[in-house]
């Protein structure tokens, strides 16, 4: 009887298992297109923030969707289609790096662009992923 028991509370615990890792699997990663930032401030405030001191810049914005708004630096599409923006901070070693999605336009060297972007900490550069262009209302 003892033997049965396990049997059966070992299947249910692996059948849980498995409908818990698929639900994992298949989660998708939010867009920054579709949410509201918690935050919104210059390129270069948001670099200056994790030069300055870098554990309490990443607990104030790691996670976070942030908008950030400054002039491109460099725009380039990788290889697999991702596009890159670097942003000027004000700081020829360091900018404010946004990955883009596949097929997102490539704007112009000195554009004024307003980006927001899932903040992913800082590497010489503050990354800052899965962004969006945010248009201009007039």
């Amino acid at each position: 009887m003892k033997r049965r028991s396990f049997l059966v509370i070992g299947l249910l615990a692996a059948l849980v298992a498995a409908f818990l890792g698929y639900r994992a699997w298949n989660e998708t990663v939010p867009e920054a297109a579709d949410h509201k930032p918690e935050m919104a401030l210059p390129a270069g405030e948001l670099f200056l923030a994790f030069q300055q001191d870098e554990a309490a810049a990443g607990r104030s914005y790691n996670g976070k969707l942030i908008q950030v708004q400054g002039a491109v630096r460099e725009a380039r599409t990788e290889e697999d289609g991702r596009l890159i923006v670097l942003l000027e901070t004000g700081d020829a070693m360091g900018a404010v790096l946004c990955e883009f999605p596949i097929g997102a336009k490539v704007p112009g060297a000195g554009t004024s662009v307003t980006i927001k972007g899932y903040c992913a900490g800082y590497n010489f550069d503050v990354l800052l992923q899965r962004c969006a262009f945010v248009p201009e209302h007039r």
